[in-house]
Parts: C-alpha cells; sequence; structure tokens
C-alpha cells in the first residue's frame, strides 16, 4: 500500500523536527568541551537548522496548501515547488557567502562536496520549475525535501564526530 501524500508530508515534517532537535544534544555535548566551538561547527549548525526547517516548512506549507485551496492536489504541488523554487537560490547564495566569510577560520571545507551540494540544487531549482510548468507531480517536490533532509542528516552527521571525535 502506498502512502498519500499527506502522509509522506508529515512523515517529512516529523524527521525534519527530529533532526533539528537533536541538535541540542551535539550542542550540549560540545558546550561542555573546554575549547569551546570550532568555526566549522557553527556554520554546520547553521546549516544543518536551516535544511531541516526548510524541509519541514515546505512540507507544512505543501500541507496547508492542500486543504486550503479549493483546486486540484496538482495546484498545491506546483505553487510549493515553485515557492521552494524561489527559496532555494537565496538559501545557496546565502549559504555560499557564509563559506566564503568563515574560509579562513577553519580549513575543513570540503571544496569538492560543496560543488556537488550546490549543483544538486542548482539541478532541483530547474527540476521544480519543470514540475510547474510541465508536470504538477509530486515527485519533483518529494525529491527536493528528501534532499534538503539528507543535507540536514549530513551536517548532524559531521556535528556528532566533531563532538566525539574532536
Amino acid at each position: 500500500m502506498l502512502l498519500d501524500h499527506a502522509e509522506t508530508l508529515i512523515g517529512i515534517a516529523e524527521l525534519a523536527i527530529a533532526l533539528a532537535g537533536f541538535t541540542g544534544v551535539v550542542v550540549a555535548f560540545r558546550s561542555r568541551d573546554s575549547g569551546g566551538w570550532h568555526p566549522g561547527d557553527r556554520l554546520r549548525l547553521v546549516f544543518l537548522l536551516e535544511a531541516s526547517l526548510t524541509a519541514a516548512g515546505f512540507a507544512l506549507l505543501t500541507l496547508i496548501l492542500f486543504h486550503a485551496l479549493p483546486y486540484p492536489d496538482s495546484v498545491a504541488i506546483s505553487l510549493a515547488s515553485f515557492l521552494w523554487a524561489l527559496y532555494m537560490p537565496w538559501s545557496l547564495y546565502t549559504s555560499s557567502r557564509k563559506i566564503r566569510e568563515n574560509k579562513e577560520k577553519h580549513q575543513d571545507i570540503d571544496q569538492f562536496a560543496n560543488r556537488i551540494v550546490f549543483f544538486i540544487f542548482t539541478a532541483l531549482v530547474v527540476l521544480q520549475l519543470v514540475n510547474v510548468l510541465l508536470w504538477q507531480a509530486f515527485a519533483p517536490l518529494l525529491a527536493a525535501l528528501c534532499f534538503n533532509l539528507a543535507g540536514a542528516a549530513m551536517q548532524f552527521a559531521r556535528l556528532v564526530r566533531s563532538a566525539f571525535h574532536g
């Protein structure tokens, strides 16, 4: 039996909020460290929260649109895809600016991984725009939200590794 769109969106929101919530555990362990926070870890924390809250926010926004609009679900999906495609370039820009501003404070930024992430999210922005214009399908929006979750999970894993392994 397949999950319907609403159940999938609720699951994404729950996962995203859980990731953001578990960040508090990492912060607690890291705050006990006498050396304090590494600048790269502070940046990862910001990226984790942004990625998880983006996934949760757009999942919940889509749910609201499903129930608020007197149109087929495809209209709500298209609107959510369009809004995600508007938001994500701003997010990518501000993230790259934060990385550039903090580059001299830490040498552990993986430039190759950053380029891959930038390319994937740029492709997802294009995919959302195509979705708005042609398909009006749930799968492209789901892909975008899943990549937001994956980004949050990656940052969480790096923070945990840093908190316990220095």
